[in-house]
């Protein structure tokens, strides 16, 4: 079953589900996440005498503070206590564990003043370790008041942190790092990822992001039903069909590449390998006319076919009807890589998204058409299938590509739902969304693709998975995670840097069996 991510919201619901439906105490609760996040920081950094700060905030993520302070207490570590309030304010759970501490002979020191901070400070400057119990998931930025300036003051050490649900001051939701906040080189939450320690730029300050169950009955999350979900080598297992030892290339699909002009058959020729590399049967690459020879000379795999030119030398219209008697044979059609934005080549794209009856998937150019008249989605075939990056969506949505950033997994949802279809939203954390209003969240990848051309080999990674009779949500969930494995098993070879749009075709069978390796482990 796919691994669910949820909102801050979602979270809390759950929680509250195990308490008053199925009479968990809250303390035990509080006890568990304490213990296992304590657990998790001593196999990191535990020896004898190693030092702590903790500091911790008034609600729940500082009692889970206290609890972890007393379990590293009792490992041999030596742990300064804060509290952003006057302890003797301490309410619930969290008065109860500040309690045994007390007992223990371990008082907090107050840090509600100014003066209080600068202690603070100066004990996790000088300690090895700082666990950060400040502010939970249930926090929304910015913060404020006495609480932001405890975050300024501590922002700028470099004493490793650990931090207690989501780094403090971070939305565990949208992903938002508005400052005042803090970074974690490990961060422990509970019961279930939050979309924050998936969504940049939050996951960029949260370090290695650990999981922990503390007892949370599944079916509290289940009846959440989040909406999002992180893509994981299991499901993509799932998702591959298996491959016969007599099967032939018949049984693989075959793809329709419509692709290309004078000055970019790199793009329609890196799709097409890219949609081989990822084991489809046969791909048919269809360029204007006068690029026809590139082709012709270029891969031996790839078959070429010859339309109507421009005379700028990107497609004329007057290839629609060669297209849509081609298309009738294939199993799918990627659309856009190289075509341009001349005005005869928009004319046939839109109208190919209005009569085709085979599934497309629409990359660049494609997407450039698209958005010029949105209206040729009505009465639409066929199953469409979009791969934008934020700019590109900015000109679907109409919006700013800042505008974008801000919440791209609701609208990915509310994209793909609104015009019934699917779509990946690219960048760090690519989101796939699904016109049923659900989305997955992508893990693989990093910043060594930002260069050019990856964007094209994953159209035809994702076109090719989907002539290989992948459903429309396969196709970009699987194209997307193992274009991604490709670009991290491409970058480990090429050390990081330079890496080529090339590198990642013969990456693309690796990341493909590591994922069924793994996948079904």
């Amino acid at each position: 079953m796919a691994r669910p991510v949820v909102t801050a919201e979602e979270m809390g619901r759950a929680d509250a589900r195990a308490v008053e439906i199925f009479g968990i105490p809250s303390a035990c609760l509080m006890e568990t996440a304490g213990a296992r996040a304590a657990e998790e920081i001593w196999r990191r950094f535990g020896r004898a005498g190693l030092r702590v700060a903790v500091a911790a905030g008034k609600g729940n993520n500082g009692g889970d503070g206290f609890v972890i302070a007393r379990h590293l207490l009792n490992r041999g570590a030596r742990v300064r206590l804060f509290t952003l309030f006057p302890p003797e304010e301490a309410e619930g759970d969290p008065a109860v564990f500040l309690g045994v501490l007390r007992k223990m002979g371990l008082e907090a020191e107050p840090a509600a003043d100014k003066e209080g901070l600068e202690r603070l400070a100066a004990a996790a400057g000088e300690s090895d370790l700082l666990v950060d119990a400040i502010l939970g998931t249930g926090f929304r930025p910015p913060a404020r008041g006495h609480v932001a300036e405890a975050l300024k003051i501590l922002a700028p050490i470099e004493t490793a942190a650990a931090a207690v649900d989501i780094p403090s001051g971070l939305d565990a939701t949208s992903g938002g790092a508005d400052p005042p906040h803090l970074r974690a080189r490990l961060t422990l939450t509970f019961s279930a990822l939050k979309r924050g320690h998936l969504l940049m730029p939050a996951a960029g300050h949260a370090g290695e992001v650990v999981c922990l169950d503390i007892g949370i009955p599944p079916e509290c999350l289940a009846e959440e039903s989040a909406s999002l979900r992180l893509t994981e080598a299991a499901d993509i297992a799932a998702m591959l069909p298996p491959r016969s030892p007599d099967a032939h290339k018949g049984d693989f699909g075959q793809l329709l590449l419509v692709a290309g002009s004078t000055g970019m058959t790199g793009a329609a020729l890196m799709a097409a390998m890219a949609a081989l590399r990822i084991g489809v049967g046969r791909v048919t690459l269809a360029v204007p006319e006068p690029v026809v020879f590139a082709v012709e000379t270029g891969p031996p795999e790839v078959m070429a076919l010859a339309l109507p030119a421009t005379s700028a030398g990107s497609l004329d219209s007057a290839a629609f009807e060669m297209i849509l008697e081609r298309a009738t044979g294939m199993d799918a059609l990627v659309v856009g890589p190289g075509l341009t934005t001349h005005p005869r080549t928009v004319e046939l794209v839109q109208r190919l998204i209005q009569h085709l009856e085979t599934p497309i998937v629409l990359d660049a150019d494609g997407l450039n058409a698209l958005s010029q008249d949105l209206t040729v989605l009505d009465g639409t075939r066929t199953e469409l299938l979009l791969t934008p990056h934020s700019g590109e969506m900015a000109l679907l949505a109409g919006m700013s590509a800042e505008e974008v950033g801000r919440d791209r997994v609701n609208l990915a949802i509310e994209f793909a739902a609104r015009n019934r279809l699917h779509i990946a939203l690219k960048g760090a954390g690519t989101i796939i969304g699904a016109p049923r209003g659900e989305a997955w969240i992508n893990p693989t990848g990093s910043a060594a693709l930002a260069t050019a051309g990856t964007g094209d080999v994953l159209a035809g990674a994702v076109g090719g998975l989907l002539a290989q009779s992948l459903s429309p949500e396969q196709a970009l969930v699987a194209g997307v995670y193992l274009h991604g494995l490709a670009g991290d098993i491409a970058a480990q070879k090429a050390g990081g840097v330079g890496l080529t749009a090339t590198d990642l075709l013969p990456a693309l069978p690796l990341a493909r069996a590591q994922a069924l390796e793994e996948g079904r482990d």
